[in-house]
């Protein structure tokens, strides 16, 4: 069956057939980069989140609400094993915890917690592992990727040190002095759309290729740093990284109504 499913990207597919990602946050982003992987043909995956699914993460999710009260990683995992059954799954039901049973070829944190990255830059400096930490800003208008390589880039504790501040910044939950587990650097949800998630888990997967050696251009070791605006055209980013070519000219009836002077002509003339 693996030979039809990945017919029109067999070289990916063999490529990636002996590859493992691990994926810590499977939420809006982390799920879809799970699903974008696995359907290019990555042989395994560690999936690791302590969430179940809820209503409202529905409309920007690759689960559906047949899904809805189930732990994340089960429901991850069923959804991609419906996609390619020979796929390899390591299913995690727990925060991260600083380490993996399987070292993966790459890591991606898809977190919204300063203290989950915190602890993924250890584990992936010390495993020797390249690291992705995708995310999105305010309603996903912006995404923001950063890759780390031991040795050849800053880590991800030099890049995001001021986030430290940040998180001292986020409103008190009273949780913080009753639950001994609760994370207090946990971003709180916000409102944003599909369509940008999707911009951002695809890029994601692109740079994810990038470090596992399928797309070694896209790896320079100097910029590190991949910012993308996907909705504010007013920004100093710039938008939808679009290059613009010139509109074409009109030429048609429909589009300017002076050539149906034209158009009557040429048919009187063919009558």
């Amino acid at each position: 069956m693996a030979n039809t499913i990945f017919a029109r990207n067999p070289d990916e597919r063999q490529a990636l057939s002996e590859k493992r990602i691990a994926i810590v946050g499977c939420g809006s982003v982390g799920g879809a980069v799970a699903d974008i992987a696995v359907r290019t043909g990555l042989g395994a995956v560690t999936l690791i989140d302590p969430d179940t699914l809820s209503a409202e993460n529905i409309g920007r999710h690759v689960l559906t609400s047949h899904a809805i009260s189930q732990r994340k990683v089960d429901a991850l995992a069923s959804h991609l094993v419906s996609i390619n059954p020979e796929l390899a799954i390591t299913r995690v039901c727990a925060a991260f915890a600083g380490d993996l049973a399987e070292t993966p070829d790459l890591i991606i944190s898809a977190v919204d917690s300063f203290q989950c990255e915190s602890l993924i830059n250890i584990y992936a400096l010390a495993a020797k592992v390249p690291a992705i930490y995708a995310g999105v800003w305010g309603a996903a208008s912006v995404g923001e990727l950063y890759y780390v390589i031991r040795g050849k880039t800053p880590c991800y504790h030099c890049f995001a040190s001021f986030r430290k501040t940040a998180a001292q910044q986020l409103p008190t939950d009273p949780r913080k002095y009753t639950d001994p587990n609760f994370d207090d650097t946990k971003v709180p949800g916000q409102p944003g759309l599909w369509a940008q998630i999707l911009v951002v888990s695809g890029l994601c997967f692109q740079l994810g290729l990038g470090l596992l050696g399928l797309r070694p251009q896209l790896i320079d070791d100097q910029h590190t740093l991949w910012l993308f605006n996907m909705t504010d055209f007013a920004s100093p980013l710039q938008p939808l990284a679009v290059t613009f070519g010139k509109t074409a000219r009109r030429s048609c009836a429909v589009c300017d109504p002076s050539r149906l002077v034209d158009l009557d002509e040429a048919v009187r003339a063919a009558v």
